[in-house]
């Protein structure tokens, strides 16, 4: 027997022996959820997978709404079913609303020398900074739509002509096309209208962050591991001071020219807002750089989840020819073919709603949401969970939670229309792609236009087609946001 084997052999024993005797005490008056046998020091992630949301959806069947399993060294709790994971999401006194301070997201603060909005703990400076922000988003979407509409729809056609003379003739992947189409609609809503977008930095950022933030990071749940691989690490830093540096530059440009009275974009709308702008590092103050800083969570997140769904929609459109073509008679008979669609057809176009819905309900681009952090100690479900425990949100189980949905692995549209003209409320309030609770995606209402005015002219202009006798592969790759896997298809001109 080799010495590192002895080593290792000891460690283990150590391991469990300790943890049995926390569970003596901590079990005393307390009842804590079961869960799967997971291994000493790395814990559950080897047993993953290579899609976590059906080893989750298993763990789910066999103990439970409410189930434990272990993140490396983090004590973790996997919150399923819709009931669960609105209780934990309103839980009174925000308790599992916190952030874990995982690796990556200490990553996040010391290269962009602040606490960013999307990864900072619960507290009245998150509140406040949601509360401008929110603020701020408002006055592009409640009070202006129309700049979004435009904006979103003269991109969308162009997006619609360049995929058609690319792919008209010969099958290729739309996937860049995408991107690149999402993240000028996101850039030029934030920073302005006709902006030079540097698109090569914002999608490398993306993907660096997709890997090491994804779920089951190993960088999150064993930190030792940065040692291991420095290089890894030093190239994600660079890759995410670049992306940051494009919000700064931004900033720096709308404070030189901003005039009161006249927000001509999200940026000058947050440098109107009314905040204290003292640069202390006190915690309990939002200073102007933390508040400005927004923009590039705003920047990354919009993205991200922007070009994937899209490409999803797309994706299930070829594979589901004759749903496509529902969506596209809906839209002719509704809108027509001469005018573009606006957002106050929204409500006409039922089906296509439906379809949006369907497609973010069977896939689940964010399965998990960013993970949440328990405050102190607290009930869920008749359970006990500690102080400083990592909470995971298992919306991919509200998604496909069978005594609701009765199919949930089937792509059926309809089961959103209560009658065949109207959207079932109920239905439509049991999909959380864009989170739920008080960390409930504050970017919701942009991407929800942006989606709608994307798809609905992509497809009145354009026929997406797979290859003939080809199935498209539908799994998802796991990341951050679950990405399609790359697809070719045809694209041609409606007439």
């Amino acid at each position: 027997m080799s010495e590192l084997t002895v080593i290792l052999e000891i460690i283990s024993f150590v391991f469990l022996t300790c943890l049995m005797i926390k569970r003596i005490f901590q079990n005393r008056n307390k009842t804590y959820p079961d869960g799967p046998f997971g291994f000493p020091i790395i814990g559950h992630l080897p047993l993953f997978g290579n899609y976590p949301p059906k080893t989750f959806m298993k763990w789910w069947n066999s103990y439970g709404d409410v189930f434990s399993i272990r993140l490396g060294s983090w004590n973790t709790v996997v919150v399923n079913g819709y009931d669960a994971v609105k209780a934990a999401a309103e839980h009174p006194d925000d308790v599992f609303s916190g952030r874990p301070n995982f690796f990556s997201m200490d990553i996040y603060r010391k290269s962009v020398k602040e606490v960013t909005f999307a990864f900072s703990n619960f507290s009245p400076v998150y509140l406040k900074q949601k509360q401008l922000t929110s603020k701020a988003l408002r006055s592009f979407t409640y009070k202006r739509p129309e700049i979004i509409e435009d904006l979103v729809t003269n991109e969308a056609n162009a997006f619609a002509d360049i995929i058609v003379k690319k792919y008209n003739r010969k099958f290729g992947p739309i996937e860049l096309d995408v991107q690149t189409f999402a993240t000028r609609i996101v850039y030029q809503f934030l920073y302005g209208r006709s902006k030079t977008v540097d698109i090569k930095t914002i999608i490398k950022s993306l993907e660096e962050v997709n890997e090491l933030v994804g779920s089951g990071s190993l960088l999150n749940a064993l930190p030792w591991l940065r040692f291991v691989m420095p290089r890894k690490i030093d190239k994600f830093v660079k890759c995410l001071v670049r992306s940051y540096d494009i919000a700064k530059k931004q900033i720096r440009e709308h404070n030189e020219t901003f005039t009161v009275g006249n927000v001509r974009d999200v940026a000058d709308a947050i440098i109107a807002t009314d905040v204290d702008a003292d640069e202390s590092r006190d915690k309990n103050v939002l200073t102007r750089q933390r508040l400005n800083l927004t923009l590039g969570d705003l920047q990354e997140a919009g993205v991200d989840t922007t070009n994937k769904t899209l490409s999803w929609l797309f994706l299930f459109m070829a594979e589901f020819p004759e749903i496509q073509e529902r969506v596209f008679m809906e839209i002719r008979n509704i809108v027509g073919t001469e005018r573009n669609v606006l957002l106050k057809d929204k409500p006409d176009l039922v089906y296509t709603n439906a379809v949006i819905l369907e497609v973010m309900r069977i896939v689940t681009p964010v399965p998990f949401m960013l993970p949440h952090f328990s405050m102190k100690n607290a009930k869920l479900q008749g359970f006990d969970v500690d102080k400083d425990t990592v909470v995971i949100f298992n919306i991919y189980s509200v998604h496909h939670e069978e005594k609701f949905w009765g199919d949930p692995k089937n792509f059926r549209p309809e089961r959103f229309l209560s009658d065949g003209k109207n959207l079932d409320q109920e239905k439509c309030n049991h999909v959380f792609a864009f989170g739920l609770g008080r960390r409930r995606c504050i970017g919701e209402e942009f991407a929800k236009m942006t989606l709608f005015l994307s798809f609905t002219t992509a497809i009145q202009k354009c026929k997406i087609i797979k290859p003939a006798g080809e199935n498209l592969d539908l799994t998802p790759v796991p990341g951050l946001v679950y990405s399609p896997r790359p697809y070719n298809v045809l694209v041609q001109e409606r007439y």
